[in-house]
């Protein structure tokens, strides 16, 4: 996608708020627009400019603040997904714990930029004559449909109560048309129904022939998979069904990348994304490599000289990945950071100050193969681990001279027949986590080994390094953690599909569409999902199976809060991490982010009650 500044259209989207979400503005305005319709070419490419873009906020600008960066933290950092290996300045922090107000920055941030977004859809679409054959004024008009519904559905996401709680509860302000003289909430049904308005007017206005450039402009096809989200999230499970099937056609695998690598790498180009922010090396010159998403993800070198790399695949996650190890989705996306082949242990210890679980490693003795470097510390160049697979489930080892068998828990908090989970044969029935693969530990001049070496294996606390690569694998970038941000794909339309055939008992048709991502990522033969063995994997609900494959297949994008609470599931963070270990009920009101002060304070609209 070429680059188009956000400046271009700045005189009327950056002048601030009356109310937060609107400013008015005579500089450049749906009238001004019409009378210049190439102009409108400019401003929709520039919204699209604006989701990567740092914008000033609160007078000044930050490497945080770009809509793409808070889109993925806001959404993802209240589930269950992450490991959080140390507290943070970073406003991501407080979101992490639950402990945001209605002064938070990140929350507040996108707030802005979303309503700044939607004034400058607003003014385009009243700007645009639709003509009668598909042309490109159609198609700028839908896309500028589309990315109005998409900003209205983001905000509901993350600042109202799923639709499955009821059409009647608080949602975000509605801006449709130019006219912004109120300002109030509308209910989540006044919302949802706009959104769908939107994206039916978005399908009805764009067509294959006139789609604009590669995956950064959005498309027929990703308004139809988005409107199958809005469905599914509406549980109009038919409807959800049937628009899913009218984008994927009578062969959905087609529509699939062979390898989940090309899905990241190439974003923007390949066939399976039906849109994506286009971030490229133009636009990563302009901040700091450590700005981007995959900054927090990951650390190509693992000593945060390049990106911070403090945000860990959480041990839950890590196990279910690890029921089928040969996952592509596992090999090929996540990785422990100088990890080695060998058993390693790890299990979560109180802090009963801060409330949370460090870990406690079981390290296994060292054998230094030749003499090695005298810097210290350096890496030790043979290991063997002192835990001893038994053969029949069970794993033994010794610590601080006593004896430890790790068993497979067949308590009631067991997981499933093929993948158990262990639990320690103490007195607590401690859950622990067994990896084959080891952090690499360090040997110093005094003779004593350690994991816990900091910006290396593992972080303080010892919590060990698995990355996730998602976004740090484009292909042809100067740098290590770029990447194209995926935000509607074909990938999504099968699995919306499947929920909703879930939700409906098609557990037949539901398990094939979970199948075809299961193939893609490698796995066939008894690795597949079958109405007979559903049940030994733990699945007695068909619904449960869909949500684990949508973990997989959609970790670290933004999903899984809504997918749990929006199932009324509760949220459990009781692994190791730096965040509070607890359950968090899926009907707490501290979920949803507050209404920021910025807007509540000029517009009184109601706040979200804690």
């Amino acid at each position: 996608m070429k680059k188009i500044f956000s400046f271009i259209f700045l005189p009327f989207v950056l002048a601030g708020c009356v109310n937060l979400d609107y400013f008015p503005s005579d500089t450049l305005n749906s009238e001004s627009l019409a009378a210049n319709p190439a102009a409108t070419v400019y401003t929709t490419d520039g919204i699209y400019s604006m989701m990567k873009d740092m914008q000033e906020f609160r007078g000044g600008i930050s490497l945080n603040n770009t809509f793409a960066r808070q889109y993925f933290l806001l959404n993802e950092v209240r589930a269950d997904n992450i490991c959080f290996s140390w507290t943070s300045t970073d406003p991501f922090w407080t979101s992490a714990q639950y402990m945001d107000d209605a002064n938070s920055a990140d929350a507040s941030y996108f707030w802005m930029a979303c309503y700044k977004m939607i004034y400058a859809a607003n003014s385009n679409i009243a700007a645009l004559e639709e003509t009668e054959n598909p042309s490109e004024k159609n198609q700028l008009k839908g896309e500028n449909y589309f990315l109005r519904a998409f900003f209205h559905l983001v905000l509901c996401n993350l600042y109202a109560k799923p639709y499955s709680f009821g059409r009647d509860n608080p949602g975000v302000v509605l801006r449709i048309g130019t006219d912004y003289s109120t300002t109030k909430r509308a209910t989540v049904g006044e919302c949802y129904d706009a959104i769908e308005a939107d994206l039916l007017e978005a399908i009805r206005l764009m067509d294959p022939s006139t789609k604009r450039g590669d995956n950064g402009y959005v498309s027929k096809g990703a308004a139809q998979t988005l409107l199958s989200r809005v469905y599914l999230y509406e549980e109009e499970w038919q409807k959800c069904i049937d628009v899913a099937t009218e984008v994927l056609g009578a062969d959905p695998a087609s529509h699939l990348e062979a390898e989940v690598t090309d899905l990241y790498a190439k974003a923007s180009t390949n066939k399976e994304v039906q849109w994506c922010i286009d971030v490229t090396d133009a636009d990563v010159v302009n901040w700091s490599v450590k700005g981007l998403i995959a900054s927090m993800y990951d650390s190509p070198n693992g000593t945060q000289g390049i990106g911070w790399g403090e945000l860990y695949v959480a041990d839950p996650l890590l196990d279910l990945m690890q029921r089928f190890p040969n996952d592509k989705r596992f090999t090929d996306l996540v990785r422990l950071h100088l990890g080695v082949d060998g058993l390693f242990l790890t299990w979560g210890e109180t802090d009963e100050v801060n409330g949370c679980l460090t870990n406690v490693n079981v390290y296994p003795d060292v054998v230094l193969a030749g003499a090695g470097s005298k810097e210290d510390p350096y890496t030790i160049d043979k290991l063997v681990s002192t835990i001893t697979d038994n053969g029949d489930g069970t794993y033994s080892f010794t610590k601080d001279g006593k004896d430890y068998v790790a068993m497979p828990d067949n308590t009631a908090t067991k997981v499933c027949d093929d993948f158990p989970g262990l639990i320690l044969n103490d007195a607590a029935h401690t859950r622990c986590y067994l990896r084959h693969k080891m952090p690499t530990p360090f040997l110093f001049k005094s003779g004593s080994t350690m994991f816990e070496y900091n910006l290396y294996s593992v972080r303080p606390g010892g919590y060990p390094t698995w990355f996730c690569n998602k976004f740090s694998i484009r292909e042809g970038s100067a740098y290590d953690l770029n990447a194209s941000y995926i935000m509607v794909r074909y990938s999504e339309a099968i699995l919306n599909r499947a929920e909703a055939y879930a939700h409906l008992g098609r557990t037949a048709e539901a398990i094939a569409d979970v199948n075809i991502m299961r193939t893609r990522a490698g796995l066939s033969g008894d690795a597949l999902m079958t109405t007979a063995n559903m049940a030994g994997r733990g699945y007695a609900d068909p619904v449960d199976m869909v949500l684990d494959e949508r973990r997989l297949e959609f970790f670290y994008e933004g999903f899984r809060t809504m997918d749990l609470i929006r199932n009324k599931k509760d949220i459990d963070r009781r692994f190791p991490s730096r965040t509070k270990t607890e359950v968090i009920p899926y009907d707490s009101p501290k979920i949803q982010y507050q209404i920021p002060l910025d807007e509540t304070s000029v517009s009184g609209i109601p706040i979200n009650e804690r």
